[in-house]
């Protein structure tokens, strides 16, 4: 509604305008599409000059009620006179028009209008919207570019004036530069006015700085160009007395550059020849001076030669003399019984007996090489010992083995973990146990939980253990014989310190003393259970020595039997002992057998390893090769032995022939060196020759490069003074008829000014013919600071008498 509120308003203030225009000067027309009228266009802008909407108001002057027919492409109309609508049928418009002023509004379906125009705004360097702007406070730039718009006729382009004018109030307004811009006052504000002629772009920058900024609309105003410029009054007289002086001006300097011309030509002619000259005598002393450096190169040559010949004739003697020393020496060595010849005898005896050893090494590599795959292939226990391990699992209740077949490293890992079971079970009671091997009963009631826990205790000791015997098992039977010795020595030791703790062991404390020190039941339970644990530890002392020493005896040794029973406390009764000592053998007879799988598995996977399989055979053809390699020796070494004979002849008759090259040798270096003298005398001469010749040339060339010059010089001022004589010529040429041409583009200038040759024509259909006036006004929307608490209220359209009534009010 406001939209239409401002547009009713602007219609009215046009219809105002445009009656004052056109006074009284209207004739009686006669009805039909030819009655004179006005166009006034309206166009709404955008606050970046973009077109938001465009409205068309007909002005007709009537002097009797007429029936008017115009033409508009419109979306709509209004008759802005009188009450009554108007009648469109497409693009026609119809009505019967009182007489008087008669005026009508369309709305154009169209947005296009001559002139593109764009709008950006800048607040310290950061462009924004036209509505971010109100309030603000900073540096403010404004640039306005008005260009043609291609979609539009020309016409109107190439012949409106447009005005814009930009009003800033300098109230909120300081530090204003607006270049181009005509500066009026308008009450506190400046208003900038910039004239666009005619067929023109133009673009506009305007900078301030700005408090609470608002700014009045935008806005721009376009009319057929016309300025009312009388011929009469311009006088060219002065001009006409300059142009004269201009074309007799004219003509001197076209004489003077004719004979400047001929002038130059005789110059460039005597360079030329100068030039010529110069060269020949440059080509000559060039001549003489390359011949002198071509002696000088060839006596620097000679001396070069000689110096080497002499520095070469006095090395030739020294390496003769060399030669002869080491021809003297080399006569020696093929000769008497140390010689070269005598040895290469002795090689080749030897190869022959290398050849037979090679043969055998490669025979008896393959045979190595066959055995060591053939290790593992084998079962590495006997029938006989696995029906006795099939027995010992029956007669212990081991159910995973059930006969020979399931003997195997699992089966027997697992008989050995459940001996181990066994043996602390024993040495973890607290009597001393009455289990034994036969009674199987006896060995259920084993005290499983304390078991499961030594197991888990002992696992590493026991594989340290196993280590330890596989290793020994595999030292040569020398040294077991020795460490047998020494091992008695240790057990004897050792039994003397386990029997020391025995014997300064605190007796435990009777139920009368330990009722002294506390009456809890608690502390009851902690003294036993101290006692227990010593006699724990006792046991398991005792099985771990009974198993490293079981490793190095027999144990039918009642002694040593006898020795485990006291050290694990077991009493005076033989079964405890008899059982353990049962136990300790079968475990280490197990273990014993688990690890000759467990060594055969070893040495058969180390076998199948790609890299040992690539090893052997590595192995055999080397050994092959070394067998065939021998035999290509022995060979040589006969081949070699006869060489070196015929090598000791020709050295004796190369020894003679030497001494005689050595005496000429000397003889060379002495005359060379006559020579090498007389050349270095000659060589100071020569250079003296080319000093000077470098001289003459340097100074010839010099020449040559002067004349050159001047040759360039001479020619470079003829086509110039050439190049002058056509231009004074045409400039002659030119100005002859200056008279004329000033008074042609004068009257031209003066005609587009005053737009006397342009014949209005409308801007909404080219169907209406005649047209006297058609003007554009172009605005955009101001921007104001929003007022707070104000509510917009909608306000009922008025009429067209109500609205012109207002306006006096």
């Amino acid at each position: 509604m406001k939209k239409y509120r401002n547009l009713a308003v602007k219609s009215t203030a046009c219809i105002l305008s445009a009656a004052m225009l056109f006074g009284s000067g209207f004739s009686a027309a006669a009805a039909g599409s030819d009655i004179p009228k006005d166009e006034n266009v309206y166009v709404n802008l955008n606050q970046d000059g973009s077109v938001d909407g465009i409205y068309v108001v007909n002005a007709f002057r009537l002097e009797k009620e007429t029936d008017i027919v115009d033409y508009g492409k419109y979306d709509s109309v209004k008759n802005l006179t009188i009450d009554e609508e108007l009648t469109k049928k497409g693009d026609t418009i119809t009505t019967t028009a009182p007489a008087g002023n008669f005026f009508y509004q369309g709305n154009l379906k169209t947005k296009e209008m001559p002139w593109e125009i764009t709008i950006h705004y800048y607040l310290d360097g950061k462009e924004m919207q036209a509505d971010e702007l109100a309030g603000k406070n900073g540096s403010l730039k404004i640039t306005i570019h008005v260009g043609k718009n291609d979609s539009v006729d020309e016409e109107f382009f190439e012949n409106y004036l447009l005005q814009a004018t930009v009003t800033m109030n300098m109230d909120n307004c300081s530090s204003l530069k607006a270049a181009g811009a005509t500066v009026g006052n308008k009450g506190t504000s400046k208003q900038l006015v910039y004239n666009i002629m005619a067929g023109q772009e133009k673009d506009i920058v305007i900078t301030a700085d700005v408090l609470d900024f608002e700014m009045d609309p935008i806005s721009f105003q376009g009319v057929p160009m016309s300025f009312d410029l009388d011929r009469d009054t311009l006088s060219m007289d002065s001009l006409y007395d300059k142009t004269g002086e201009i074309k007799d001006a004219a003509n001197e300097f076209s004489d003077g550059a004719a004979e400047l011309s001929d002038g130059a030509g005789a110059l460039k002619d005597g360079a030329a020849d100068l030039k010529d000259g110069a060269n020949s005598l440059k080509e000559g002393i060039e001549s003489y001076a390359d011949g002198a450096y071509s002696l000088g190169d060839g006596v620097d040559t000679l001396k070069d030669g000689t110096d080497d010949l002499a520095d070469g004739a006095s090395e030739l003697a020294d390496g003769i003399s060399s030669l002869k020393e080491g021809v003297d020496k080399l006569a020696g060595g093929y000769n008497g019984d140390e010689g070269a010849a005598a040895g290469a005898k002795k090689l080749a005896e030897g190869a022959d007996k290398l050849k037979s050893g090679a043969g055998q090494l490669s025979d008896g590599v393959n045979s190595l090489v066959g055995m060591m795959q053939g290790i593992g292939k084998t079962d590495p226990l006997t029938q006989e010992k696995k029906e006795e391990l099939v027995g010992l699992a029956q007669k212990v209740g081991y159910s995973e083995i059930t006969d020979t077949n399931s003997v195997n490293a699992i089966t027997l890992s697992g008989l050995s973990k459940y001996l181990q079971a066994q043996i602390i079970g024993i040495l973890s009671s607290q009597g001393g146990g009455n289990a034994i091997l036969e009674d199987k009963d006896s060995l259920k009631r084993l005290p499983e939980e304390q078991g499961k826990k030594d197991i888990q205790d002992t696992e590493e000791t026991e594989t340290a253990d196993e280590t330890d015997a596989s290793e020994e098992t595999e030292e040569t039977e020398e040294t077991e014989e020795t460490e047998e010795t020494e091992e008695t020595e240790e057990t004897e030791e050792t039994m003397t310190a386990e029997e020391e703790p025995e014997s300064t062991e605190e007796p435990p404390k009777s139920a009368e003393d330990s009722g002294k020190e506390s009456n809890s039941e608690e502390d009851q339970g902690e003294a036993d259970a101290e006692v227990s644990n010593v006699k724990y530890e006792k046991r398991y002392n005792a099985y771990t020595l009974a198993t490293l020493d079981y490793q190095r005896k027999n144990w039918n040794d009642d002694r040593t039997k006898v020795m485990i029973i006291q050290a694990a406390d077991l009493g005076t009764l033989p079964n405890p002992g008899d059982a353990l000592v049962e136990l300790l053998v079968a475990k280490a007879g197990v273990d014993q057998a688990l690890g000759s799988y467990l060594a055969i598995g070893g040495i058969q996977g180390k076998l199948d390893d790609p890299t040992v399989q690539a090893q052997l055979k590595q192995l055999t053809e080397g050994a092959s090769a070394l067998k065939d390699g021998v035999a290509s020796l022995a060979d040589g070494a006969g081949s070699l032995a006869d060489g070196i004979s015929q090598l000791a002849d020709g050295t004796n008759q190369l020894q003679s022939g030497v001494s005689e090259l050595n005496d000429g040798g000397w003889e060379l270096a002495d005359g060379t060196k006559d020579l090498q003298s007389g050349v270095s005398d000659l060589v100071d001469g020569v250079k003296e020759l080319t000093d000077a010749s470098d001289d003459l040339k340097d100074g010839s060339g010099q020449l040559a490069d002067g004349t050159g010059d001047l040759f360039d010089g001479t020619n470079d001022l003829l086509d110039g003074v050439g190049e002058l004589k056509d231009g004074t010529d045409e400039f002659k040429e030119k100005t002859s008829d200056i008279d004329e041409k000033i008074d042609e583009e004068v009257n031209k200038v003066i005609t587009n000014f005053s737009g006397s040759d342009f014949t209005p024509l409308s801007f909404v259909s080219d169907k209406n013919t005649n047209v006297n006036l058609v003007q554009f006004i172009m605005k955009t929307e101001g921007i104001k600071i929003p007022e707070k608490g104000k509510t917009e209220t909608v306000e009922e359209p008025l009429t067209f008498w109500q609205r012109l009534l207002n306006l006096f009010r």
